[in-house]
Order: C-alpha cells, then sequence, then structure tokens
C-alpha cells in the first residue's frame, strides 16, 4: 500500500482532486481551506453541483477524525449538495465507514461515498497517469519495492535511506527539480551548482530517490571518484551520486593527481552509457574555482552542457516549502497560529531564505513551543551565524563541543573509531577527565543537530557534520582560540588532523555566500605562523600514523578494498614541502621522512600516483646525499618491474614521459598484457583511451585498431528494461503566489 504520510494536506488534496476528476471524467475544482464555507473540491454533474472533503488524518486517531467530521454537517446542511464524498487518509474499518457515513447519509448514497486509505490507493493504482503527476506518492512506493527486493543494497546504504525517508515528505516539486530531472535523462549526467543552503543535497537526494525507485542500483561516493569506477558494472543499472564533490566549504579539500581526468572520463563513459547515471553537487564558487583550474572540466561542461545552477526560489516555492516543514513539524499550535496569522509573510520574502534554515527552524533544535516563534525564525534569518552559537554556548557542555571541534580536523565522514582516537586525545590534552565515557554519551545528544551517524561502504559506522555550516562554525571557533588551537596540534595523532588545520588557515576558506572573508582567514594563518616550531614538532611525530583517510583501492590477492590511502607517506611529504616552503626553511629538513619514502619505493611499496607528484618536488629540493637521484632510481624501478594492471602501464608511461616515452622493448610485453585484459573483461577493458595512447606511443597498429573497435562497441551499450519509467508529467508553480493564495495557504495552520 502508498505511503501518503510523504504527502502534506495540500499535496493530498491535490492528488484527491485529481483522482476524482479521472474516475468521474469531471473537472473537480480545489477550494483553500475556509474559502467557500470549507469546501475543500467541487464538481458539477448534469447541472447539479457535488462536493467533497478531505481530511489527510494518518496520524490522528478515528475519534479524532469523526469529531472533525460532525463539524461538517451543519456547512453541508447549509450549501445543500446534490452529492458528497468524505475522503481521508486514515485506513477506515467497514463500522467506522458506517459510523461516517451515518452523519452525512443525507447527501451519500451509500457508504463507498466514504473513501478510506485502501480506497485511495485503488483509485491511484486505476490512475496511473494521475501518480505520475505526484511524484513524491510514486517515488516513495518505488523506493519500498526496491528496499524490499534488494535487502542487501537496503543494509549497505541505511544511512542514505534514512536520509531520503527524513526529507522526502517535507520536500516541495519546483521548477528546479524538473530542471534537473531533464539534464539527467537527457545528459545522464547533472552538476547541480547553487549556493550554500540552496537544496542542492536534497534535489539530489530526490533525484536518486527517483531512480531508485525505477531499479537503480545506488552508489554514493563518499571519498574520492575511484569508488564510482570500482562499482561499475556492465549490465546493471546504477546511479552514481557524489556530493560536495569538489570538497564542502573549499576548493583545496578535493581532486587529487589526476583525479580531474578520472573525473572527466567518469562523465564521458556515463553520458554515453545507456543505464548509468551520475549526479554531483557542488558549490557555486566552488566549481568557479575549479573551472579556472581544470581546463577539462570546463570544456567537458561546454559540450554536454551538463550543469544545472540553482538559484533563487519563486516566491511560491519559498511558500510551499515552508509550508511543508511546518505541516510535517511538531510544533506547538501557538506557533502554528501565529504563523498562519500572519507570521509567514517576513520569513518567506526574506533575503536570507533558504531551505537549510527553514530546516532549521522547524527542527528540534529551535524553540517550536512558546509565543513569537516568527520573531526568533526571523532573527535566525538576519542572523544566520547564530544557528550554531546559541545552540553550541548554551546547550552543549565541554566534552560534547570539543567532539564538534575535533571533527573538523578528520575527513569529512570519518570512522566512528578514528573520531574516538582523536576526541580522547583531545580530552586528555586538556585535562578533561574519563573521556572514553563521555565519547558515547555525546554522540547520542549531538546526532540529528550537529553531527550525522552513518556507515560507509565498508559497513563500518562514521559520523559527519550535519551539513557544511557546521563545518564553518567550527573552523572560525578554532581560529578565534589560540589555546584551543594549540591544544589541538599537540594532541593530534593523526598527521591529517594537521594538514587540514594549515590548509583551512592557508588555502582555504571561509565564505559567505560566495566571497572569501580575508579578514578571518588571516587569523587562522597568523595563529598558526605563531605556532609554526609547535605544528612542525607534531607534523614530524605523526608522520608515521595511521591516517583517517580511506579510498577504494585494489590490492593482489585481495581485490578491491576499502582501507587508507597506500600514497600516505608520499602525500605527506609532499605536504611538508609546501609548509616548508612558506616558513621559509630548507627541504633537509625532512630529509629523514623522505628517506622512508624512498625505502618504501625500493621494496615496491606505496602509491604509484602520489609518487609520480611527489618525484618532482624531490629533485627539485635543497636535499643532499644524492636524494634526488636515489628517490629517481628507485621509482623507476618500482614502476618498471611492477607492470601488472592498467594503472600500472598508465603511471609508468607518464613517469617517462618526460624523457621521451616507453621505449620499443616495452612493445611486446605491452601487447601480451592487452591480450590478457581482453580476455579479463567483458565487454572491454576499463580506461581505454589512456591505453590506447600506449599502444600508439609504442607502433602498436594493430592494437590501436582493436582498442578504437572496442571505443565504438562501448559507446553502444546496451540498456536493460524495468517494470517503471520516469515521470514525464510533473506539475510545477506556472504562476507566483498572489496575497490571497498565501493567506488560503497558511491559513490551514490555525484551522487545523
Amino acid at each position: 500500500m502508498r505511503d501518503f504520510s510523504v504527502l502534506s494536506d495540500v499535496e493530498f488534496e491535490e492528488l484527491v482532486g485529481d483522482l476524482l476528476g479521472a474516475e468521474l471524467d469531471v473537472l473537480v475544482e480545489r477550494f483553500a481551506a475556509g474559502a467557500d464555507g470549507g469546501i475543500d473540491l467541487r464538481w458539477q454533474v448534469n447541472g447539479q453541483t457535488y462536493i467533497g472533503q478531505c481530511k489527510h488524518y494518518e496520524k490522528s486517531s478515528f475519534s479524532q477524525l469523526l469529531s472533525s467530521a460532525e463539524k461538517e454537517v451543519a456547512k453541508l446542511t447549509k450549501i445543500a449538495p446534490a452529492g458528497y464524498k468524505f475522503v481521508t487518509s486514515f485506513d477506515l474499518s467497514p463500522l467506522q465507514k458506517d459510523k461516517v457515513f451515518s452523519l452525512f447519509s443525507k447527501w451519500m448514497s451509500t457508504p463507498s461515498d466514504v473513501m478510506g486509505r485502501k480506497d485511495v490507493d485503488a483509485l491511484v493504482t486505476l490512475h496511473e497517469a494521475v501518480e505520475r503527476r505526484h511524484p513524491k506518492l510514486w517515488v516513495s512506493t518505488g523506493l519500498q519495492l526496491f528496499w524490499a527486493l534488494h535487502a542487501d543494497i537496503a543494509n549497505r546504504t541505511s544511512a542514505l535511506k534514512s536520509r531520503i525517508e527524513r526529507s522526502m515528505p517535507k520536500y516541495v516539486v519546483h521548477s528546479g527539480y524538473q530542471a534537473a530531472r531533464e539534464v539527467l535523462e537527457t545528459r545522464n549526467v547533472c552538476l547541480i551548482s547553487g549556493p550554500p543552503g540552496i537544496g542542492k543535497t536534497t534535489l539530489a537526494q530526490m533525484l536518486l530517490a527517483e531512480h531508485i525507485s525505477m531499479g537503480y542500483e545506488p552508489v554514493v561516493v563518499s571519498e574520492d571518484i575511484n569508488e564510482a569506477w570500482y562499482s561499475i558494472t556492465h549490465n546493471t543499472r546504477q546511479i552514481f551520486m557524489d556530493d560536495d564533490f569538489l570538497g564542502e566549504i573549499a576548493f583545496f579539500e578535493r581532486l587529487a593527481k589526476n583525479e580531474d581526468r578520472r573525473l572527466v572520463d567518469l562523465v564521458e563513459k556515463i553520458s554515453g552509457a545507456g543505464n548509468k547515471k551520475l549526479i554531483l553537487t557542488t558549490r557555486e564558487y566552488i566549481l568557479r574555482d575549479a573551472r579556472r583550474t581544470y581546463e577539462r572540466l570546463d570544456h567537458l561542461d561546454s559540450r554536454l552542457n551538463f550543469v544545472l545552477e540553482l538559484s533563487a526560489y519563486r516566491r511560491n516555492d519559498r511558500a510551499r516549502i515552508l509550508y511543508n516543514h511546518l505541516w510535517h513539524a511538531d510544533i506547538s499550535s501557538t506557533c502554528l497560529r501565529e504563523i498562519g496569522t500572519g507570521g509567514y509573510k517576513e520569513i518567506i520574502d526574506h533575503q536570507a531564505y533558504n531551505p537549510r534554515l527553514i530546516e532549521y527552524c522547524t527542527g528540534g533544535a529551535f524553540d517550536l513551543e512558546s509565543s513569537g516563534y516568527p520573531d526568533r525564525f526571523k532573527d535566525t534569518l538576519d542572523h544566520p551565524e547564530r544557528i550554531w552559537r546559541a545552540a553550541f554556548d548554551r546547550h552543549l557542555v565541554e566534552e560534547q563541543r570539543l567532539l564538534v571541534l575535533i571533527l573538523c580536523t578528520l575527513p569529512r565522514t570519518a570512522v566512528l573509531d578514528d573520531l574516538r582516537e582523536a576526541y580522547v586525545s583531545l580530552c586528555s590534552q586538556m585535562g578533561i577527565i574519563n573521556p572514553e565515557r563521555s565519547f558515547r554519551d555525546s554522540l547520542e545528544v549531538l546526532e540529528g543537530t550537529f553531527i550525522a551517524i552513518g556507515r560507509d561502504i565498508a559497513g563500518k559506522a562514521t559520523v559527519s557534520h550535519a551539513n557544511p555550516s557546521v563545518t564553518e562554525f567550527c573552523l572560525a571557533r578554532i581560529e578565534s582560540d589560540r589555546e584551543l588551537l594549540s591544544s589541538i596540534i599537540a594532541s593530534a595523532v593523526f598527521f591529517e588532523q594537521l594538514s587540514a588545520i594549515f590548509k583551512h588557515g592557508d588555502g582555504a576558506a571561509f565564505f559567505a555566500d560566495g566571497r572569501v572573508r580575508r579578514r578571518e582567514r588571516m587569523i587562522l594563518l597568523s595563529a598558526i605562523e605563531k605556532q609554526r616550531d609547535h605544528m612542525f614538532h607534531s607534523m614530524k611525530r605523526t608522520f608515521k600514523s595511521r591516517s583517517p583517510e580511506r579510498e577504494m583501492i585494489w590490492l593482489s590477492g585481495q581485490g578491491d578494498v576499502y582501507a587508507e590511502p597506500p600514497g600516505k607517506f608520499e602525500r605527506r611529504v609532499y605536504f611538508l614541502l609546501q609548509c616548508l616552503e612558506k616558513w621559509g626553511l630548507e627541504a633537509s629538513a625532512i630529509e629523514p621522512e623522505v628517506k622512508i619514502v624512498i625505502s618504501r619505493w625500493e621494496n615496491n611499496e606505496g602509491g604509484k600516483e602520489d609518487a609520480l607528484k611527489l618525484i618532482a618536488e624531490i629533485e627539485s629540493g635543497s636535499f643532499g646525499s644524492g636524494i634526488g637521484e636515489q628517490a629517481y632510481s628507485a621509482l623507476n624501478s618500482w614502476l618498471c618491474s611492477t607492470l601488472d594492471e592498467t594503472e600500472d602501464w598508465i603511471h609508468y608511461a607518464e613517469f617517462t614521459s618526460a624523457s621521451g616515452g616507453l621505449g620499443a622493448e616495452y612493445a611486446d610485453q605491452f601487447d601480451h598484457f592487452m591480450d590478457g585484459e581482453f580476455s579479463r573483461w567483458s565487454p572491454s577493458p576499463p580506461n581505454l583511451d589512456s591505453l590506447r595512447d600506449i599502444a600508439s606511443d609504442l607502433q602498436l597498429g594493430d592494437l590501436v585498431d582493436r582498442i578504437d573497435e572496442a571505443l565504438e562497441e562501448e559507446s553502444r551499450e546496451p540498456d536493460d528494461d524495468y517494470h517503471r519509467e520516469a515521470s514525464s508529467e510533473v506539475e510545477s508553480s506556472s504562476h507566483d503566489a498572489t496575497e490571497e493564495d498565501l493567506a488560503e495557504l497558511f491559513g490551514r495552520l490555525v484551522n487545523d
């Protein structure tokens, strides 16, 4: 049975009106609450007037429903219609139907004019075209079916499933949704950009939900684009989502060496596939920076036109978003009355209006009980930076504050055990007793407000900030508290905690409406500079620590695994070299760390991609004792002796490109390797474009032709069939709301 709880009372009435119109083959008019004597629906048959009443009472008791129905009798006596239908989302029993019918028998032919949940559900089944005009309903139904049939996927993506189920009831289908659907339908790829809080993530989740309901398997990328590459299967419908793929608050966070190439290759592959979709989201100003840095990304968009920029909502959309959040919120009648009698006006017309703030002001962390609600709401819109400050300072104890703060030094989705270790270390540094005991309690208090708890693709519990604005708040708090910054530096258990703080101060970014707040950035940068020696000491102390970052990688004998980056030491040395340059120190200060990396290369260990990025810095650095030559020799020996996988060949080809490329002696070896790859992969190996370049450089004409044929075949990748198709009939707000429309809409909150 369909889940009507995802609909507000307005949406339920719209559905019922469409259903009755289709069933009776008449035009059914809708009226706002309180208008025309309380009529919800009206239609004409043979010159006679019939009316209908809708009661969306899923969470109420039958006695409440019956009491509300009794109030309609006086209205009907006054209107005296030729017929009457009473429709509710309440699941009525036959006896309950009879009780309602007895109230209205004067205007009803039979008890069947009283329609409960099962009756409405049956009508939806009969009129599929009507269901298509109400995406939230059919998407939620399709989701239920998909999760039921794919319990393994439901368990693996339980956090995503929960987020979708929480956000869908409050969502309003608006013009941006339709535009995004069209881009995804025609291009297979949609990049949603826009300012913070505009609703990019929620829109992405709705698109994801729609395609899950159509049978697409969801793949959520949490770290880097390799996760998508490793998850692609040829004959399966899949939809990939990478939220904030360029970083949550600043561009420096994402896209490691050559990740732009892998991203562009993925977009190219999915845009030409018949059974794959890709959704990306990013803040508008971060995308602008990325386009300047990565020409491939800018060129790809100009050719495929897959970027959708969310901007301001229409007034009607803003009103409906606010109304849906209020309708589904646990809010007092006092607050609803204040909003319904005019308090909504300054909210929906406020220049700082955005869905994130609406969600916060209708959520459990806000005062939803006492009088003065519209004023509190407006004050939050006037000063959005106070959202986290008030809750942080007034409602959290010290241990809880430290957990929220230390989280911004870890990857944006941190493994629970890593967070515990970093938290305990910081608490111990600050003299807090028994932090292990407070950790679990703090998580319970913070979940749903400051943090979100989920699971990664390996099934491990993870913790992240509830949204990027929490991260921004935490960074601002750290930058303003020198003692706290010093404690974080001293307590760091992972090298990446220190690099994260440094990057936030140096390249980074505290953004307000897309503009860098340079003063705050300089404050943190100055604070780090004053603690340079302390910072450098902690970096060397934690150099050998394990990494809190996770990547999907392939390991011989184990296959695909989700583990810390194999190139973590290369990344750390590269970062140290950047720090030394900014601090005016000699590279020789980290010679022991460089020797560790070289030793690993000599043992065929490390991350090849990160090694290629690092080798140029080592060769140009002010190292003594032939460090540069030793590093080059070790890396060359490792790369040329481990040509086992596609990426190995690509990396070695890149390494040798500066010295003329791969020698002819590698031609037979590569030709034999490609024979094995074509046998191993169906229908063709990955990374064909790069492999073609290598074959061409080695003058393997027959192999080039073979790869070209495979590329052409790949572009004709077949699609599979599925019982559900995407909706092409979604209503939009073709006109903006009048003052009367808005008064009637929010008047429902008072009448209810």
